[in-house]
């Protein structure tokens, strides 16, 4: 069973390689697909050069030049993209370009994952054993506390998600081979490429930074398709490596307006309002966090729900005017 493992990379060899690394010592019929969103720290040369210093056959491919590129078991094949499509876009492109070599199925995976050996034979195995799970995750233990769980799947109930045994150990686990999950989070997403759609896409394009991996949990819900968790394959996720935590005010903005944009296009007016209300304090509290003023916390609240109402998505342009140039409150 071909898999396609897609590995989005944004300023992040030192993570990347060790994450590459770990991936040609697994077992498997697999390749690597790194895509580089136009880094700024050299990562596509460095990765050509960090594969060959270690034996890893490697090509690298430009935007524009992917008519034809393919690659072969346990290969990596670099994508340098012009431009940074954010991660939607950036693993959609990836995708695409992996379909040239005909996988079966599809992994996207965090640059910032290590993996054990065995993880993806074991997800490959449940699969077959299990065909009615048509999407799948490993479960995901901190990279800093191996016996720390910081991911198995979740749950989406009334438009939240709640991850299962977060913080907790192996030990706690009721379930022996798999657990059931309505949410999947997009660090570690194994799916079929039969549920592709609109020219080889997994992820919406709606939202440029965030929100993929919960459109993508409602999507398939909505569709009927069943998910699950296989505990039995182990990954590890170096938490915060990839700079995504978020403290200041435009980060709590994107994260909320995200949601809320997601929510409104997914669900009924009636009840895109009542979960407004109901998170509006929420809101009101993580802005005061951010700004540690009150009356500024209301005032972002009172253009979230006006931005909420009017936008589809969020754009590039938005990303950077609320996190890297700071100038969408002005």
């Amino acid at each position: 069973m071909k898999t396609a493992i897609i590995v989005l990379n944004w300023n992040g060899f030192d993570v990347l390689k060790e994450c590459v690394a770990s991936l040609m010592r697994a077992a498997g019929d697999f390749f690597v697909v790194v895509a580089d969103n136009a880094s700024a720290d050299g990562s596509v040369e460095k990765m050509g050069l960090w594969c060959a210093q270690n034996g890893v056959s490697c090509s690298i491919v430009n935007e524009g030049d992917e008519n034809g590129a393919t690659v072969g078991c346990k290969e990596v094949l670099v994508y340098s993209m012009k431009e940074n499509y954010g991660f939607a876009k950036g693993n959609n492109m990836a995708v695409a370009l992996a379909m040239q070599s005909k996988p079966e199925r599809l992994l996207l995976l965090n640059n910032d994952t290590e993996v054990e050996p065995d993880f993806l034979v074991r997800l490959e195995e449940f699969q077959i054993a299990n065909p009615a799970f048509q999407v799948l995750t490993p479960l995901i233990f901190f990279a800093g506390e191996r016996n720390r769980i910081w991911n198995a799947g979740g749950r989406l109930r009334l438009g939240f998600r709640r991850y299962f045994y977060a913080n907790q150990t192996r030990g706690d686990i009721k379930e022996t081979v798999s657990k059931p999950i309505t949410f999947v989070t997009g660090c570690a997403l194994y799916v079929p490429v039969a549920l592709l759609y609109d020219g080889y896409k997994v992820l919406t394009e709606r939202f440029f930074f965030g929100e993929e991996d919960f459109e993508f949990s409602m999507r398939m819900n909505r569709q009927g398709v069943k998910m699950a968790c296989v505990l039995d394959s182990v990954i590890y996720h170096k938490v915060g490596a990839s700079g995504s935590r978020m403290h200041a005010p435009g980060k709590v903005y994107l994260h909320y307006l995200n949601r809320f944009i997601d929510i409104r296009l997914h669900k009924p007016w009636l009840f895109y309002a009542a979960w407004a209300i109901v998170n509006i304090p929420f809101c009101i509290r993580h802005f005061h966090k951010a700004t540690r003023s009150f009356g500024q916390s209301l005032k972002l609240v009172r253009r979230l729900l006006a931005d909420a109402r009017r936008k589809r998505g969020v754009t590039h342009d938005d990303f950077d005017a609320l996190v890297i140039n700071k100038t969408y409150f002005n």
